[in-house]
């Protein structure tokens, strides 16, 4: 088995070492047998031109004559005048100017223009002799290897009066990164970084005294159902906190000292969930809007050269292919995915950072003095599989549960707004139930209210409750009412779109 794995593992790290390239569009010289392919006809052949210093150089059948009135120019034909624009097409410059254009391609004029040829023995390896050949032999030129150079290789100079324009492929053109565009990218993408750089550094330092503090204390809350399971049934008449052992809570006292007021007692729940405190700062604030508005620009910029490669933008660039990427297709699509994975890179980390995004740009504070509190729930999965479980399952599981931990899925995270009773008491809803906020302990817990042990205890509360009492009531434990969010229309459109799938 461990060979067997081996082997796949050599074979594929030499897989991912091999290179490969394209053969089809290579002439073959040989045959099966080794034989020296049989030439062809090739007809229709268009020669380049011949390029000269003076136009006396030309070879005779080449030498340009132009009716009165008109002058031979840069362009090859006879015109009235020879304007800057006509002498700009000069072939012998192979469409290139200013800096890019070689010193001794600066005066060279072009000769006529060879009509297109037959070559009777055409050897597609050897296509550029074969042509320069029967060009020259067209234009009786002779020795034309001595006397005819090629432009970017062989210039003039001694024996050779002329050269072949052979212009080499023009550069592919690239962006030269100071484009408006490509500025606003740097300028806008820079100061958000800038912005999350500030912040971490004040929220580091505002929030030293928090975590010095509350090094090693980290508040908890119970779940009912944990109590339950502890044997103490809702209207015992004992709290919750009586079931629970002692847990260090930072600004924690006794049991003993809880308080008990009317029917009603505090509890400490959830000792499996922690608790975070946070408080809204605007720099946060700023920091989470930037964010937001940054990601909307990203997927605009994408748009943007989505039209542009279809030729849809507006204005100068309408109907134009590709006029962002200096018209070139292959720079265009390069670009767009490049833009594409920066795009995809960015939801998907906002995705994966989702639980904690929110927060990260609020400071933390103790739970008992902050506006929200989090609250960090645990999730763990129930497997129901055989009892033997194959190595390859093993190591499922154990990279299932590292990913989960690494993308913060293995934990639930809710973050509660604290607000306030009719009294003034501070409190936050989680999963249905009011946590109030205990002045005594600072820490926050669910009430409960005694009903009585038997059937006297129930037959004494027949007349109700007094006004007084169910006012105290409701502050403490909320109204008797489930409330179920559900979103607007848009709402649940954009979370639609922001799951992975469509991220992807």
């Amino acid at each position: 088995m461990i060979y067997r794995f081996l082997r796949a593992i050599l074979t594929l790290a030499l897989l991912a070492t091999a290179s490969a390239f394209q053969v089809w569009h290579d002439v073959n010289r040989y045959d099966v047998h080794g034989n020296e392919c049989v030439y062809r006809e090739k007809t229709d052949v268009v020669c380049s031109q011949v390029c000269v210093a003076e136009l006396s150089n030309c070879p005779a059948s080449l030498r340009p004559s132009c009716p009165d009135g008109q002058s031979f120019c840069a362009d090859g034909d006879c015109h009235d005048e020879c304007t800057e624009e006509i002498q700009a097409q000069n072939p012998c410059h192979c469409s290139r100017s200013g800096g890019k254009l070689p010193s001794e391609a600066q005066d060279l004029i072009p000769c006529l223009a060879i009509p297109n040829v037959t070559i009777q023995q055409f050897h597609p390896w050897n296509s550029q002799n074969d042509i320069r050949s029967a060009c020259g032999a067209e234009a009786n030129i002779t020795d034309q290897s001595k006397t005819v150079g090629v432009w970017g290789k062989s210039w003039l100079g001694g024996d050779i009066a002329a050269v072949w324009a052979e212009c080499p492929a023009a550069p592919s053109p690239n962006y030269k990164y100071t484009e408006s565009y490509w500025i606003a990218v740097y300028a806008v993408n820079g100061a958000l970084a800038l912005l999350i750089l500030i912040w971490s550094v004040y929220k580091g330092f505002a929030e030293q005294s928090v975590r010095a503090a509350t090094s090693g204390k980290v508040g908890s809350i119970r779940d009912k159902s944990a109590d339950s399971s502890d044997g103490v049934a809702a209207g015992s008449g004992r709290s919750m906190g009586d079931n629970m052992a002692e847990k260090p809570v930072f600004g924690s006292t006794p049991k003993d000292a809880l308080t008990e007021s009317r029917s009603g007692s505090v509890d400490m729940a959830m000792p499996n969930n922690r608790l975070s405190g946070y408080s809204d700062s605007i720099l946060g604030t700023v920091c989470v809007w930037s964010i937001a508005v940054v990601t909307i620009l990203w997927i605009c910029f994408l748009g943007v050269w989505t039209a542009d490669y279809y030729g849809s933008l507006p204005g100068k660039h309408s109907g134009v292919l590709y006029s962002l990427a200096y018209e070139n297709d292959f720079l265009e699509l390069a670009t767009f995915l490049i833009l594409w994975g920066i795009t995809f890179v960015i939801l998907i980390v906002l995705y994966v950072l989702k639980p904690h995004l929110r927060n990260y740009f609020r400071l933390l504070t103790l739970p008992a003095k902050g506006e929200y509190v989090c609250v960090v729930r645990p999730l763990h999965e129930i497997k129901v599989t055989e009892t033997s479980v194959n190595w390859l399952q093993v190591h499922i599981n154990v990279l299932t549960e590292w990913l989960q931990a690494a993308m913060s899925r293995d934990k639930e995270y809710t973050t509660c707004p604290v607000e306030r009773t009719s009294e003034g008491r501070l409190y936050f809803t989680y999963q249905c139930t009011r946590y109030v906020l205990d002045e005594q302990t600072q820490q926050y817990a669910p009430y409960e209210f005694d009903l009585g042990s038997g059937h006297r205890g129930l037959i004494d509360q027949a007349g109700g409750l007094s006004s007084t009492e169910a006012s105290y009531r409701l502050e403490l434990v909320g109204p008797n009412f489930i409330e179920v969010k559900v979103p607007n229309i848009f709402g649940a459109f954009a979370r639609e779109l922001v799951s992975f799938f469509y991220l992807y």
